[in-house]
């Protein structure tokens, strides 16, 4: 009886040790399956090279549509629109000096009759940098004040609660075409079709 647990625990021990044992395939993979290294920052300096240009000038925004999110909409649209030729946004610096990566763009914004300082960072989309495809860029779209803040004009309100500006967007340029495609990623603008001018 001793003998056949003897043999039962020989017999487990060795089933467990052919278990662990690897054949070569699975300890080397497969060549052909081996990834490339992805480099980042190369890919998104490759992505700012061909954007940045693009960029300078002045861009109607044909077409801004609302996608109200709540029931009770806090900004100055209270329902699903489409506003037409809207305004135009001018940019007219953009600097790579600080990061060649991440270029900062300055310029103006006309809403009706009035002119706001604007100013935006581009950020690479790493899926288009992986995969070469998605957006070109992520943003936050803000007003650039000389000194940061500053009072809020009576005929500014509409335009500050519009949720326009202090908003994340992807951009997406279609060179062919002299388009812009700003879509919002966290408010209730859904998109933002811009033509050169």
């Amino acid at each position: 009886m001793k003998k056949s647990y003897t043999s039962l625990a020989l017999l487990m021990m060795l089933s467990a040790a052919m278990l662990q044992c690897k054949t070569k395939s699975e300890i080397e993979p497969d060549p052909a399956l081996r990834y490339e290294r992805i480099d980042f920052n190369k890919g998104a300096i490759q992505i700012m090279d061909t954007l940045v240009d693009q960029l300078y000038g002045e861009w109607n925004l044909r077409e801004v549509e609302f996608d109200i999110k709540y029931s009770n909409p806090m900004g100055s649209v209270k329902r699903d629109t489409v506003f037409k030729d809207f305004a135009v946004l001018d940019i007219k610096n953009i600097s790579r000096e600080e990061d060649q990566r991440h270029p900062v763009c300055k310029g103006e914004l006309s809403l009706r009759g009035k002119v706001w300082p604007v100013a935006f960072r581009l950020w690479a989309s790493p899926e288009r940098i992986a995969e070469k495809t998605g957006p070109q860029a992520f943003t936050l779209f803000e007003t650039n004040f000389p000194n940061g803040s500053r009072p809020w004009q009576d005929d500014e309100i509409f335009f500050r609660d519009l949720g326009l500006t202090g908003e994340n967007y992807t951009i997406e340029v279609d060179v062919r075409n002299k388009n812009m495609i700003w879509k919002g990623l966290n408010r209730d603008i859904k998109q933002i079709l811009l033509q050169k001018r």
